[in-house]
């Protein structure tokens, strides 16, 4: 199927070819080499040519000095979670005339390729950095009047940010009060503010509450099943292992209910999980995960807004904090009675005996 070529915009070109909006304004700015692989040009013209697209509005966008496109930066484009904010941002960037593409910053080059060139070449108004920190270097110099942080700080840049602190604490209370004392953590291995702040209050609120947060019942892992699996099952495998754990997000608690069913803990009757985020995930995984809920499309849409304040110049305001909640599902249960301890002791002792 085609559309009228003045109907199509590169963000269309880009998301037929799978590629950030970046990537398709190098290739028709003639600035691909040594940037855009040869795959991903080839895959860029061939949804050109399928969608009919001709690039005269990258080049009245150079003309003009503006594209009325935003972005949002995000360090996993493959997390449900922020899926959920690009469809807020984009709902807000419609009432302000702007469209809305998604782009994932995950390496130090990525910061080059995706923004400072897209915003050099006039592709790009401005950009949304979901729990990001723009580093030291001409990124940040560039972004200055033309970006916001969103679920992240830095001096000189507008933040929305979120109660992440207090759904930490939220989380970990929730387990307290059903009698848990040896709670895990699977942290995000990512480095960002956000999840350095959930795990400074997963520390204080253990410890505030007198109980010990042992490095054996931590460990961190990306965004993805198989690696989020393998560490919990790390943290499974010594004699003693906890009755709860509190993942960073919904994808690392999907690998923790894969290693839970490996090691033949059922949850929540020997094992208990909380979670953060509430995505599609929380409510598919069997039982249903008790998690912090974040208010994905909300977020994106108050990261807008602040965006398309500040693009404006009027001077973006500084909203509060967005609070979280946390939403009890079938995931979390009373302290089990150490039913798994005894076995895994028994276990342990067997090997022991044998050996």
């Amino acid at each position: 199927m085609t559309f009228p070529a003045d109907a199509v915009t590169s963000t269309d070109v880009a998301r037929r070819a799978g590629v950030s909006q970046s990537a398709v304004s190098l290739v028709f700015a003639g600035k691909a080499t040594g940037r855009v692989g040869k795959r991903t040009q080839q895959a860029i013209w061939k949804a050109a040519r399928e969608l009919g697209y001709q690039p005269n509005s990258a080049a009245r966008a150079l003309r003009l000095g503006h594209s009325k496109r935003l972005v949002l930066a995000v360090p996993d484009i493959g997390n449900p979670y922020f899926a959920g904010t690009l469809k807020g941002a984009e709902r807000e960037a419609r009432r302000h005339g702007y469209s809305v593409a998604l782009a994932q910053v995950q390496e130090p080059e990525d910061w080059q390729a995706v923004i400072v060139d897209a915003l050099v070449s006039n592709a790009v108004d401005g950009f949304a950095l979901f729990a990001l920190r723009p580093p030291a270097t001409k990124a940040m110099q560039a972004l200055h009047g033309k970006a916001v942080l969103v679920d992240a700080s830095s001096r000189g840049f507008p933040s929305v940010l979120l109660d992440i602190e207090g759904g930490m604490r939220t989380a970990v209370r929730h387990l307290l009060g059903l009698g848990h004392a040896r709670i895990g953590h699977l942290a995000a291995n990512i480095d960002a503010e956000t999840f350095a702040l959930r795990k400074r209050a997963f520390g204080e609120t253990m410890r505030n509450a007198g109980v010990a947060s042992r490095s054996a019942w931590q460990a961190e892992a990306p965004f993805d099943i198989a690696k989020a699996a393998s560490a919990a099952e790390q943290i499974f495998s010594g004699r003693e292992a906890p009755s709860a754990i509190v993942s960073d997000s919904d994808v690392l608690a999907a690998g923790v209910y894969k290693a839970a069913k490996k090691a033949r803990l059922r949850i929540p009757e020997d094992l208990s999980v909380v979670s953060f985020d509430d995505s599609l995930i929380a409510r598919v995984l069997d039982p249903p995960l008790t998690t912090v809920a974040i208010p994905a499309a909300e977020v994106g849409e108050m990261g807008v807004r602040l965006l398309v304040e500040r693009l404006g110049g009027s001077g973006a305001s500084q909203p509060d904090p967005i609070p979280l909640h946390l939403v009890v599902r079938a995931s979390t249960a009373l302290f089990p009675g150490n039913h798994f301890q005894r076995r895994r002791a028994k276990e342990h002792s067997r090997a022991a005996s044998s050996s």
